[in-house]
């Protein structure tokens, strides 16, 4: 101790009673301060208070006033008189107790404007009914104008009670503070007082109490400080003024691959190397930075760690000073993490926000295909029926020279033929999309089948005065497959090359061989069909055998169709096990398609069912609509025809009835049974939509303890149609338009097939 013990005591009874004065000074300049706050704070209670029973005022006014508007009852009068009556005094009040507040004043004033419309909303309103003017009375209080000055006012006396709020807020907390300095200095003051006259006795002991204390207190705060440093999940590294590592938690000694023991000391740049991840250069050391600038500085996301083990790891975070209560820097503390993981949910997010967009933009042209696919189908649909529709008029309308008859029903047939086309295209792509693409291969001359098709377009090809070259040089061209699907395949091929090269062109047929990568020694039969046409634009090409996919618009309206056939013949090749590609160097550079098949060395003996890959096709009869040539007339059979459509029932028996056979008739499932009851017929030919019933369930009940063969006549022409056609005993199954030909055939083939084969 610098004083003596006597210097204390002397000392010791001015300092006390210096303490005690200041004790009192202080306690009075808190009540001054208090009893100031209580005052304002007593205001503002008041101004609250006032504010309250105002807008209660007028609540009640406003109840009572559409109470005595709904019910007419003078007593709901008596409250709705005395809240208005209380709104005066209310009024004063208010602006007394706001008067030293320009704001409050304003906003009372503001409120007093309110409450003088709302008055007179009342007023008016209970002054009509009183009238009798009921229904404008009510009318006045539908109209919202009320319910809006109630709201505005209580918007205003919301303002103000928050302000007095505020008021009171501050009130509690200056009285607060003031009291607790008050306390405080009282406290101290009188501890002091009584402190100073035992100081003397008790000082050297007091000392070294404190100095234990502060020991043991830094001892805890560093054990505190060292069991937070190494519990924290980033890295933390601690360096002194000139950089070198102080302190290090597990976390930075796994990162950085040092062990603390071995990174004392060294410089931070030793321990922490970092990188730029984009540009692979040392990237400038946030420690460095901060004992610079003595700024916090943050790390960019694109810096990579360099453990010691070369393994580089990207972090990110932040270095700041360690100063001291001068300001002085003591050193640098820098937290850092691993952030690949984050940057891998980062790439996933992105990935799948990607994968979203394209299911949205997918989703978007499938949206818009289906809306061009209506378009297209309806004119295809439409287009055959025109020249029919035309023609029927004109018969209708004015006799018909004989010599005309003959082409306009030529006309009609050839475009009903066409419409039962478009159909049969619609079906081969939905079971080709469904992997129902039924095929009867057989081995068969891929040549004789190219020149067959050319031949179909022998007329188009003239017409156009294209140059058409064929060389079939192929050396095996031999294959297994639908000799119908094929040339389907082919005839596509061909007219879409006459369809899209302009008058004076060239298309080129060519075949040769080339080894199977997939079988060591057998060969593919390559073909290629290449025109001189309008080619194809590079962002249609991926695109091109995409069901109803033509290209654009104007190629679309300019060359019509519905773009099935290149889909319909991409299916029945891959059907076959082949390949079809197609190639252009852009518009007006003509087309190449190239179609590649696995060639058959040996003839196949027994025919079987190729269905699309990963898919399971049942047959029961081709299902081409080629017409097949009549033979000589059959024998006469006795035929039961049922159709509920008249005329196709009328036209159908008369036209079976022309080549000997003995028809008999009926339109409904049940005048079919009362038909049948005790006859016998060779052959049942039914349609399966009937009005009262299914045709498959006629069909089952005629066959009832009998053979007797028959075929389905319908529209539904699915693989799933088929199907139950045949479970229910049919032996074929046509749709319609049929082709009287063809149902010849299929009645002779029915006829002597037996009842097990199909």
């Amino acid at each position: 101790m610098s004083l003596s013990r006597r210097t204390i005591l002397s000392l010791a009874f001015p300092l006390a009673l210096a303490m005690l004065s200041l004790n009192i000074i202080v306690a009075f300049a808190s009540l001054r301060t208090l009893t100031t706050m209580a005052r304002q704070s007593g205001r503002s209670r008041d101004t609250l208070n006032e504010v309250e029973q105002i807008i209660a005022a007028l609540r009640e006014a406003e109840s009572s006033q559409r109470g005595y508007l709904l019910t007419g009852s003078d007593s709901y009068l008596e409250p709705y008189v005395e809240a208005l009556g209380l709104l005066p005094g209310r009024l004063d009040r208010l602006k007394t107790l706001t008067a030293n507040n320009p704001n409050q004043t304003r906003r009372v004033n503001h409120l007093s404007d309110l409450i003088d419309q709302k008055r007179e909303e009342l007023e008016h309103s209970v002054a009509l009914f009183r009238s009798g003017h009921k229904n404008a009375a009510l009318k006045t209080v539908k109209n919202g104008r009320g319910i809006r000055l109630m709201d505005r006012t209580r918007r205003v006396a919301s303002a103000m009670r928050e302000h007095e709020q505020s008021v009171l807020a501050r009130d509690r907390w200056i009285s607060r503070r003031a009291f607790q300095r008050t306390a405080l200095v009282v406290v101290i003051a009188t501890f002091l007082a009584m402190g100073l006259l035992g100081l003397a006795l008790v000082l050297r002991r007091r000392e070294l109490a404190e100095r234990e204390r502060r020991a043991l207190a830094v001892r805890q705060s560093e054990a505190r400080l060292a069991t937070t440093f190494l519990s924290i999940g980033d890295a933390v590294i601690s360096t002194d003024e000139t950089g070198c590592v102080q302190l290090m938690n597990p976390v930075a000694e796994a990162l950085t691959g040092y062990p603390l023991a071995d990174a004392v000391g060294r410089p931070i740049a030793m321990v922490l190397q970092l990188m730029n991840e984009r540009t692979r250069q040392p990237a400038e050391n946030p420690v460095t930075r901060v004992l610079r600038e003595g700024v916090i500085s943050g790390l960019a996301n694109h810096t990579l760690l360099i453990a010691r083990d070369g393994t580089r790891i990207p972090i990110d975070d932040s270095a700041a000073p360690i100063r001291d209560a001068s300001g002085q820097i003591l050193g640098v503390i820098i937290v850092f993490r691993d952030i690949t993981a984050r940057r891998r949910d980062e790439s996933e997010r992105e990935r799948l926000l990607t994968a979203e967009r394209s299911a949205l933009a997918d989703a978007e042209n499938a949206n818009r295909a289906k809306d061009q696919f209506l378009a297209i189908l309806s004119h295809e649909l439409r287009t055959p029926l025109n020249p029919i529709m035309l023609a029927v008029t004109s018969m209708l309308a004015r006799p018909v020279a004989p010599e005309e008859i003959g082409p306009a029903l030529e006309m009609i047939r050839e475009n009903v033929v066409l419409e039962a086309r478009l159909i049969d295209d619609l079906l081969d792509v939905m079971r080709i999309a469904r992997g129902k693409l039924t095929l009867h291969p057989t081995v068969l001359d891929c040549h004789s089948l190219i020149r067959h098709a050319v031949q179909i377009c022998q007329s188009d090809v003239q017409d156009k005065q294209l140059g058409v070259a064929v060389n079939l040089s192929a050396r095996d061209h031999h294959v297994s497959a639908d000799a119908t699907r094929l040339e389907q395949v082919f005839w596509n091929l061909i007219k879409n090359a006459v369809k899209f090269t302009p008058t004076g062109g060239t298309i080129a047929i060519r075949t040769w061989n080339e080894p199977d990568p997939t079988a060591l020694g057998r060969d593919m039969l390559i073909i290629e069909f290449v025109d001189t046409g309008i080619g194809i634009e590079p962002n249609v090409l991926p695109w091109i055998f995409d069901p109803f996919h033509q290209g654009e618009a104007s190629i679309t309206r300019r060359f019509g169709g519905m773009g099935l056939g290149l889909a319909i013949s991409l299916g029945v090749i891959e059907a076959h096990g082949g390949v079809l590609t197609a190639e252009s160097l852009g518009k007006n550079q003509g087309a190449t398609f190239r179609v590649q098949l696995k060639v058959e060395q040996q003839p196949v003996l027994h025919a079987k069912t190729l269905p699309l890959p990963g898919s399971t096709a049942t047959s029961m009869t081709p299902s081409s609509s080629t017409t097949t040539a009549l033979d000589p007339p059959p024998a006469s059979l006795r035929i039961f025809l049922v159709e509920d459509e008249p005329m196709t029932l009328i036209v159908m028996a008369r036209l079976l009835r022309r080549i000997g056979h003995e028809v008999t008739t009926a339109s409904s499932v049940q005048e079919a049974l009362t038909i049948a009851n005790g006859l016998d017929f060779d052959v049942v030919i039914s349609d399966i939509g009937l009005p009262d019933g299914s045709g498959l369930d006629l069909f089952r009940q005629l066959s009832v303890n009998r053979v007797l063969p028959a075929i389905a006549l319908t529209g539904f022409g699915m693989q799933e149609d088929i199907r139950q056609s045949r479970e229910a005993g049919f032996r074929a199954h046509l749709t319609k338009p049929i082709d009287f030909a063809r149902l010849v055939t299929t009645i002779r083939q029915v006829v002597s097939r037996p009842a097990d084969s199909g």
